[in-house]
């Protein structure tokens, strides 16, 4: 029996331990993901990389979703097989609800302004200050965050985007946490697609509005040059990201964009995953 993790935390460190079998990790998430997400990681990176390593060395085979990804565990010293193994979703899930979109946007009680939509937990590593400075810039244009602050306490800077959020202007809508399938209505029904992420090992929520055909205005990170190539808009300051948000109000650019990410998000669909799974799973238990 193969076993497969997606969590690094100590109940899936005992299943590792105690599995007899091929054990494998998918790894989503590296010591340069905590830092922006969660509260004092700068003052025990050096305990997060040893604890990580230590992990990823437990598996048979590791998982990763991008080549960027491959890159820093290597950085990190995992000595453990790396395969790429790249994030993929079911479209179905996504790709009919543009037929609701008139139905989502009454639901929403939004106006006929286009709307920009960031997806994410509310942190600093995913730019929430940036898409904040950005609506304060087009203050004609709707602004929606979907996602909350998940980690409580722990989540670093609390206090600052608890402000951030109570001093935002007009224009901008924080959602909270919502359901998966509540996320994929948002993509829907909106305009363009905004997150200014600092940092990402692949960017499941890039690819869900992908699928939904929204254009992409993101940070130029590694993991987005890798798969979606030349399919999105990418700035690095605010003043940047803003021209980008001007340049899609034209309907006609705006569709130009739309439909280069719809089309790379095709190839990121469920059959994709079952496959790289199966693969995956049959070199384990061939014991590589």
């Amino acid at each position: 029996m193969v076993l497969h993790v997606h969590t690094m935390g100590p109940f899936a460190v005992m299943r590792m331990l105690a599995h007899r079998g091929p054990r494998l990790i998918s790894a989503h998430v590296t010591p340069e993901t905590l830092v922006g997400s969660i509260r004092g990681t700068y003052l025990t990176i050096g305990f997060v990389r040893w604890y990580m390593r230590k992990v990823f060395d437990l598996a048979t085979l590791i998982l990763s979703v991008s080549e960027a990804t491959t890159l820093e565990l290597k950085e990190l010293g995992v000595r453990g097989t790396i395969i790429p193994t790249s994030n993929a979703i079911d479209e179905q899930r996504i790709r009919p609800l543009s037929g609701r979109r008139d139905e989502l946007r009454r639901e929403f009680e939004w106006d006929d302004r286009p709307v920009v939509l960031g997806v994410g937990q509310v942190q600093p590593r995913k730019g929430v200050e940036e898409f904040v400075s950005c609506a304060r810039s087009l203050p004609h244009l709707r602004f929606v965050w979907v996602g909350g602050i998940q980690f409580g306490m722990l989540s670093d800077a609390r206090h600052d985007l608890t402000r951030l959020r109570a001093s935002a202007p007009p224009n901008v809508t924080f959602t909270g946490l919502v359901p998966r399938d509540k996320v994929f209505e948002y993509c829907a029904a909106a305009d363009v697609f905004f997150l200014p992420s600092k940092h990402e090992t692949f960017g499941l929520a890039t690819l869900e509005a992908a699928t939904a055909g929204l254009p992409l205005v993101l940070t130029d990170l590694p993991c987005y040059r890798e798969w979606l190539k030349d399919a999105y808009l990418h700035g690095e300051t605010v003043a940047e990201f803003v021209a980008l948000i001007r340049c899609l109000e034209d309907e006609d650019v705006r569709a130009k964009w739309a439909e280069r990410a719809s089309d790379t998000a095709v190839g990121y669909d469920s059959r994709m995953l079952v496959n790289g799974l199966r693969e995956a799973y049959l070199l384990a238990a061939a014991g590589i």
